[in-house]
């Protein structure tokens, strides 16, 4: 394309732009610079009076054309297109922007294109990384469940086990301390007496202690895998953590269900109540609540689990969703699950967790499970 004298000056910014710069009219290259030829990965000669429909890749030929067609009818303005080179030595990425004008009575696209390879690069890089730290994170909650079952199971069975002995032990020591009492003489029963009655009341401090160690060992274990979930489901399991929450803390606690609930999969119900846990601790340690409502909404295709309190709400510094392991573990539940999760905050409503997942009814949910609802 011959440049008539005033236009000679550009042609070194042209021809040294790092960027790519071409002209297409009536679907063949006017012309086109170094640059933009060596994105392509063609000679420039290649290029002039080339179509382009004949040197795109061919993989991206429909789409390429359709967008050159709704440029030079004058729409998509600003929009871009990336093409991959096909080249086995040089593979890469270039995304090219193009205008409408009019040169020589005729419409034409004059635009530009900027070398993209490195930053695709780095982008699947980053989501290759993101896609392993999903994998570890997913693995290490799969893990944990596995570790808190089991530890729950030894608690339960065999702690909870043993301390039963130790308290019927005891028991028969109270039993056989209180015979020695009431056998006694007259004579020595007063000196004996004396003597076994601490002992007796040592003994029934030591049962009710073993009892209230029993207690606590059994609720460290319904923590760590609560057996409701095996029973009575989610919907119920939940209530009773709420009046169990009620009573610790006197934070008033209230429950709404609303749609046909539906059986679902342990794995989804462990996600949902640990998400319901964490919430519930996040309420009891920083929100400075009176209250907090959980809602449960069956749709036909979705649950959605909210929890909110009136409390002060989240930081506004930046860090809620960043630096809170405990979020971020609420995220990734959800996202294992298909779902998402979100956080919202005001002034008048307090802190809000809402996760939202979608269902498929009654499919992947053990058979006596539904046989027991």
């Amino acid at each position: 394309m011959d440049l008539i004298d005033y236009e000679v000056p550009f042609k070194g910014i042209v021809e040294q732009s790092i960027a790519g710069i071409y002209i297409l009219q009536r679907g063949r290259f006017q012309y086109v610079n170094e640059t933009f030829a060596f994105m392509c990965g063609l000679h420039r000669d290649q290029l002039m009076g080339a179509r382009l429909r004949d040197v795109a890749n061919p993989e991206q030929v429909t789409d390429l054309m359709a967008q050159y067609e709704r440029l030079i009818q004058g729409g998509a303005q600003g929009e871009r297109f990336v093409i991959r080179r096909t080249l086995r030595h040089r593979p890469g990425s270039f995304e090219i922007y193009g205008t409408r004008v009019i040169l020589m009575g005729r419409p034409a696209i004059v635009g530009v294109s900027i070398d993209i390879t490195e930053q695709e690069r780095q982008r699947q890089d980053l989501m290759a990384a993101t896609a392993r730290l999903q994998e570890l994170m997913s693995n290490a909650n799969m893990v944990r469940e596995k570790e808190r079952n089991r530890v729950a199971r030894e608690l339960h069975d065999v702690v909870g086990g043993m301390l039963t002995a130790i308290k019927f032990d005891l028991s028969r020591v109270s039993w056989a301390v209180e015979r020695l009492i009431s056998d006694s003489t007259e004579e020595v029963g007063r000196t004996r007496s004396s003597a076994l009655t601490p002992l007796n009341d040592t003994v029934k401090e030591l049962i009710q202690l073993t009892q209230e160690t029993v207690e606590a060992v059994r609720a460290v274990s319904e923590g760590l895998r609560p057996g409701a979930l095996d029973h009575l489901g989610l919907c119920e399991t939940i209530s009773q953590g709420l009046s169990r929450f009620e009573q610790r803390y006197g934070i008033k606690a209230r429950m709404h269900m609303q749609g046909d609930r539906c059986v679902l999969s342990e794995a989804t119900e462990i996600s949902i109540y640990r998400v319901f846990q964490e919430a519930l601790t996040n309420v009891a340690r920083h929100s400075r609540a009176t209250e907090v409502e959980v809602d449960l909404s069956f749709a036909d295709d979705f649950l959605s689990v909210q929890i909110q309190d009136n409390g002060t709400g989240f930081a506004n510094d930046g860090t809620t969703h960043a630096g809170h392991l405990g979020l971020l573990g609420m995220h990734e539940r959800a996202r294992e699950l298909g779902g998402r999760a979100e956080f919202t905050t005001s002034p008048k409503s307090g802190a809000r967790v809402r996760i939202t997942i979608p269902l498929t009814r009654d499919i992947d949910a053990p058979k006596s499970r539904r046989d027991k609802q």
